[in-house]
């Protein structure tokens, strides 16, 4: 999964299922949007054992142990990701996927385009969801990034596997340093 570093749904979506007869309700599904990150939280309550969540390092995970017997979440229904020199956020509409130092950047109306196959990120009708869908990422990376790996401040790369080997474009707007 290193190579190629894309942010695609075919390499990221994987199914969750769980199981426990008497507890789970059968044939309980959800489209919920989780990571990795909210397995801990999810799994701590789940046990009655939330309180054991870990306070240091903060944790964006977040607890959807309700959504097993068929509660709604009370968040907004996005993800993050990272890996290396690429983030992306990925909500039930659309996805940014952002690359440092100098891209390639994508945005993909998912609920219209499932393949994302058509990079939006230079349509001038779509420039206001690119800088609020990059706000919201860098808003999650600059809460929970671990400086000594945020690449986007700096840091070092952690898995050492990182490549530059995208082509430089011009981002379609004003990128931070």
């Amino acid at each position: 999964h290193t190579r190629p570093i894309t942010a695609y749904d075919g390499m990221l979506q994987v199914p969750l299922i769980l199981r426990q007869p008497g507890r789970i309700p059968e044939e309980t599904t959800s489209d919920i949007l989780v990571s990795t990150y909210d397995l801990m939280p999810t799994v701590l309550s789940y046990l009655d054992l939330g309180e054991e969540m870990p306070k240091e390092p903060e944790s964006p995970g977040r607890d959807f142990s309700g959504a097993l017997s068929g509660e709604p979440i009370p968040w907004k229904n996005e993800v993050f990701y990272e890996f290396e020199n690429t983030r992306a956020i990925r909500t039930d509409e659309w996805k940014y996927i952002e690359r440092t130092p100098y891209g390639p950047d994508e945005l993909y109306h998912v609920s219209e385009d499932p393949g994302e196959e058509t990079n939006l990120i230079h349509h001038l009708d779509r420039r206001e969801t690119g800088k609020e869908l990059r706000a919201r990422l860098h808003e999650f990376f600059d809460r929970y990034a671990d400086p000594r790996y945020d690449l986007w401040k700096g840091g070092g790369s952690k898995t050492k596997l990182l490549v530059f080997d995208a082509k430089v474009v011009e981002p379609p707007f004003e990128r931070r340093q």
